[in-house]
């Protein structure tokens, strides 16, 4: 689009925008339009239910949209790309351009879906470079194909596409409903607006220094260190990863984990992507703070472990080290959607995994050792191609991962696919399912195998009532809370907040605490155990239960 028409284009936009929340448009017309409309070409790309096509399948989307959030989305489609549907540009080696939405990745192939629905298969030996792209498969001139009473008619077909859904599952056929407190928790932000940070992803005290928290920026690649001994509290840069992050829609700069023996040694550890020989990996690096422990002391990463991206979504987000003094990282099943070549049932892969390594020795020309009792060791020594870092697998995107510092329990929350988000809690040689199993049903028996023991999660809900978890934290703070005890989560998209007690891996309690002001990306614990919960526009918060009942 050209500068001088984006005044006039966001002008149109506006009009339709407002006149779409001003009319409620007819549902009937709307389904007609979004079938075969010739220039809106909706039915080419997405399927209600069924087999999916080049766009997600929208089914509950109204769950996930109100009306505002849907007119919004499809005025302007290249400002809202949902992950695993980025449309990627292929340069071949005789200079041909192919875009598409990538379907499947295997050793001899990128197999794409194009805007008209049509299957493009390109071989690996043909490829010079391959990009994620910034602009939506979608029409982003929706305004001018259409009528405004055609496009609230469209607005109107969306808005009636719910799953009904809305209560919580503790097993298969088990429906749980989840209560509000009658006081809702309160999320009080720690800094004051004017220090808010740029798409923040993770935070955490920083060991052996009293009040101080790190704050990891996503698409900035920095690491602040928030000091809140002062009033105002003040913001000092900690590390600066610019020129060594790849950064994307998906991907950047994701977590931080302070070695255990930080105070003696300024060891911690980063997990990002890079991009390498036409592609991306997904890196878990070894950085040292300065003699102080408050900053960075300036020398080169050691890259410990990295696994190539075959696509641009699913890298998983977490490192962090468990009590027993290993390092344990999760991997997404790497994409695209559906995990399609069976990543996360392959323990000869990191995708779909959860690792752990000792950083502390090094063994086998390794920058790290495979701890003796690893669950896959055995298999790796029958079978070379399996890993023997590998802890547990059947992820398909474990985006936040914590430890209940009382008890050792490795909490996980697992982004879904079609229906259901995941909160589990993983043990030493588990397959928790995925692609095979999502949440307590079955999804594909491409990868079943009769031997094999698929692991449910505590607590999984429907998208109904969101659609992209954000692990949490089981509270330790002040044991005399009626919230001790308790395991606290969110999800990014509806911004609901929730907490839950279990037993033996059995739910026995959940609650709604809040509706947090910001997406929740991650929880944190600061140096007195209090929750802390990062939104993703910049305010870091931290959790107040004193004026309310776990009940």
């Amino acid at each position: 689009m050209a500068a001088e028409d984006a005044p006039a284009t966001a002008k149109l936009r506006a009009s339709y925008r407002d006149y779409g929340l001003a009319h409620p448009g007819d549902a009937q017309a709307g389904e007609k339009l979004f079938r075969d409309h010739a220039n809106l070409a909706c039915a080419n790309c997405h399927a209600v239910t069924g087999e999916e096509k080049s766009g997600p399948n929208l089914d509950g989307i109204a769950d996930k949209y109100g009306r505002e959030d849907l007119i919004r989305h499809i005025l302007e489609p290249s400002a809202f790309i949902q992950p695993g549907y980025e449309q990627v540009s292929i340069i071949t080696t005789d200079g041909k351009i192919i875009t598409g939405r990538i379907r499947l990745v295997t050793k001899l192939i990128y197999r794409l879906w194009d805007a008209q629905g049509k299957r493009i298969d390109v071989s690996k030996s043909d490829i010079e470079e391959i990009h994620a792209a910034t602009k939506s498969m979608m029409p982003d001139d929706v305004a001018t194909a259409i009528s405004p009473d055609e496009f609230a008619d469209l607005i109107a077909f969306l808005s009636t596409l719910r799953s009904g859904v809305l209560t919580g599952f503790a097993g298969p056929e088990e429906p749980v409903e989840i209560h509000k407190l009658p006081q809702p928790v309160i999320l009080k932000p720690v800094h004051p607006p004017e220090l808010k940070f740029t798409n923040p992803v993770w935070c955490g005290a920083i060991p052996g220094v009293a009040g101080q928290l790190a704050v990891v920026e996503h698409q900035e690649a920095k690491i602040w260190r928030l000091n809140l001994n002062t009033q105002p509290p003040e913001k000092h840069l900690f590390a600066d990863l610019g020129d060594v992050v790849s950064v994307g829609a998906n991907q950047g700069l994701m977590c931080l984990a302070f070695h255990p023996d930080y105070e003696l040694n300024g060891r911690y550890f980063l997990k990002y992507e890079v991009r390498e020989q036409g592609g991306v990996k997904t890196t878990v690096a070894g950085r040292l703070a300065g003699a102080d422990r408050l900053s960075d002391c300036g020398a080169a990463s050691r890259r410990l472990l990295d696994i190539e991206q075959p696509a641009f979504n699913h890298n998983g987000g977490c490192i962090a080290f468990g009590p027993d003094g290993m390092l344990y990282a999760a991997f997404g099943d790497g994409g695209p959607q559906r995990d399609p070549p069976g990543h996360s049932q392959n323990p000869r892969i990191f995708h779909g995994s959860m690792l752990r390594i000792d950083v502390d020795r090094q063994e086998d020309g390794r920058p790290y050792a495979i701890p003796a009792d690893n669950p896959f060791l055995t298999r790796h020594r029958e079978d070379a191609d399996v890993r023997p870092e590998t802890w547990a697998i059947g992820f398909r995107e474990p985006w936040r991962f914590t430890f209940d510092a009382l008890n050792g329990d490795l909490w996980l929350g697992d982004v879904g696919q079609d229906k259901y988000e995941e909160v589990a809690i993983v043990r030493r040689g588990e397959n928790h399912g995925w692609n095979v199993m999502e949440a307590f049903v079955p999804f594909s028996s491409q990868y079943r195998r009769d031997a094999a023991t698929y692991v449910a999660p505590v607590f999984a809900y429907p998208h109904g009532i969101g659609v992209s978890v954000t692990g949490g934290c089981v509270y330790r703070g002040d044991p005399a809370s009626s919230f001790y005890g308790v395991y606290v989560f969110a999800d990014y998209e509806s911004r609901r907040v929730w907490g839950l007690r279990q037993e033996n891996r059995r739910l026995s309690l959940i609650r709604e605490l809040a509706k947090s002001p910001e997406h929740i990306v991650a929880f944190g614990v600061d140096d007195a155990g209090e929750l802390l919960a990062v939104g993703y526009e910049g305010t870091v918060f931290r959790l107040d239960f004193c004026a309310t009942q776990f009940r």
